[in-house]
């Protein structure tokens, strides 16, 4: 007897639908499951065995395959022990599937529970319109799962016996997720080591200010230069409290990464912050390595990504920013497998002109060599300047601005105005009709098509955020001016 139970395999941080076909037949007790499994996989028949036993039903002393299809697509990790034990069962007559598509995640126990796996939830969302009920860990993140546009029957189960009793109808759920709503103790604000940081104790620094305002509004990545002490640091730091909140959408879509990285994958209000140190990798910052694993760009996704001191990390790290930079997604090829990544990042980078930071003070007192200029945030190649739609200079403040106390604008109202800024200019078609007019009323020199795009996106972010409907001739200015057409 041949029976078919769904699932999904994770490519990358998207899951892909799995159909495990198990067929127990006549003949040398044996288990063989194939469709290109890991070694994870493959150990799945022992597991299988002792909590089939565990769990109250008898191993079948036949020949049992499995086939995980597509054939093509490698399997991995200890998602498919649920699905094959279910079709074990249902295949030697122990259980009785009601439902016509039944699909189900989990990593089996020897006792029979059932554990969770990295990736459940993207694994999950991908079987929500393929099957009528979907069984899955009862693991953190799972009332992420959007049920409102699917009659998928979503239930979270702990154990084996409890799957087969909830097929079978012979017992409630004791978690049917159709049902569940988020309580606020899921809802988890984000806490990173970098601290926060209120943007009205940052004194001196008008410009500044207004840079990561606009960076915040246009989502353009901005690049922070200026000497030792100025400030750069604390800016970034600053820059990620005033990201407004996250959408519903983007909620799901950050709890899926988050899921797909093995990590938790609570409900968080707050945008990821990624600070990496410089020692950076061009697998680590964009994704690689032999299994096509994300990268810090991913897990910055709907966030912010900090790299700070820009000029420390390997020349090769920071090119490879290219592609993601421009198209907001890495696409990564192995083998013949290609995975895209999303990497929607917004980007702060830091850095000292040259080593001892005094290149373009106004005295010239710069001290470094040729070498120690090379470390420097000015030796950035120029597709990848290009990139970095925001340049703030920053000049060293006054020490009287140490007596001056705080009472700038706060990070919670910076939070507030960037928010309504967002809204007011997200329709593209109003926008750029608002931009066409400010360039027919002045003059705007021959820009690049990257530099366009950036100068565009800033001019309306500079309306916007004074309040205005329009885009005057001083917003377009503004926007050259911090795109470093000065």
């Amino acid at each position: 007897m041949t029976v078919n139970i769904l699932s999904s395999a994770l490519a990358g941080v998207q899951g892909v639908p799995v159909d495990v076909e198990v067929e127990v037949a006549p003949g040398i007790p044996a288990v063989r499951i194939v469709g290109l499994p890991d070694a994870a996989v493959g150990e799945a028949r022992e597991r299988i065995r002792a909590a089939i036993r565990s769990s109250g039903f008898t191993w079948p002393a036949r020949r049992i395959t499995v086939n995980l299809a597509p054939a093509d697509l490698r399997k991995s990790g200890g998602s498919f022990d649920l699905p094959i034990a279910l079709g074990i069962l249902a295949a030697s007559g122990q259980l009785h599937l009601q439902n016509s598509v039944v699909g189900a995640i989990g990593e089996l126990a020897l006792d029979g529970r059932v554990r969770d796996v990295p990736g459940s939830l993207p694994l999950a969302l991908t079987l929500l319109d393929v099957c009528e009920l979907l069984l899955m860990p009862n693991a953190p993140g799972i009332n992420s799962i959007p049920l409102s546009h699917t009659s998928t029957r979503c239930i979270a189960v702990t154990s084996l016996a409890d799957a087969a009793a909830v097929i079978e109808g012979r017992a409630r759920p004791d978690r049917s997720l159709s049902a569940c709503q988020v309580q606020e103790d899921d809802v988890v604000h984000e806490t990173t080591d970098l601290g926060a940081q209120e943007l009205s104790e940052i004194r001196g620094q008008p410009l500044m200010i207004r840079g990561l305002m606009l960076a915040a509004t246009a989502r353009v990545p901005i690049l922070l230069e200026g000497a030792p002490g100025v400030g750069k640091s604390m800016a970034a730091r600053a820059l990620h409290g005033i990201l407004p909140d996250l959408a519903n959408a983007e909620k799901l879509e950050v709890a899926a990464i988050a899921s797909a990285g093995g990590r938790s994958a609570h409900h968080t209000m707050r945008p990821p912050l990624r600070a990496p140190h410089h020692d950076l990798t061009v697998a680590g910052l964009i994704g690689g390595g032999t299994r096509l694993t994300p990268g810090e760009m991913t897990w910055a996704h709907r966030g912010l990504l900090v790299l700070d001191e820009i000029g420390e990390f390997r020349r090769d790290t920071i090119e490879a920013l290219r592609e993601p930079l421009e198209t907001r997604a890495v696409r990564l090829s192995r083998a013949g497998r290609s995975i895209a990544f999303p990497a929607d990042a917004l980007v702060v980078a830091t850095g000292n002109p040259c080593a001892c930071g005094e290149l373009v003070s106004p005295e010239g007192a710069c001290r470094c060599t040729s070498v120690g200029r090379r470390h420097g945030s000015l030796a950035l190649s120029a597709p990848i300047r290009s990139r970095f739609g925001i340049k703030v200079r920053l000049a060293a403040p006054s020490r009287a601005l140490s007596l001056i106390p705080s009472g700038g604008i706060t990070t919670a109202l910076a939070r507030e105005r960037v928010m309504l800024a967002r809204a007011a200019c997200s329709a593209p078609t109003d926008r750029e009709r608002r931009f066409r007019a400010a360039v027919r009323r002045g003059a705007l020199p021959v820009l690049s098509g990257r530099t366009a795009v950036h100068v565009r996106e800033l001019a309306v972010a500079c309306a916007t955020l004074d309040g205005r409907d329009t885009v005057g001739e001083s917003d377009i200015a503004e926007a050259l001016f911090f795109a470093g057409r000065r």
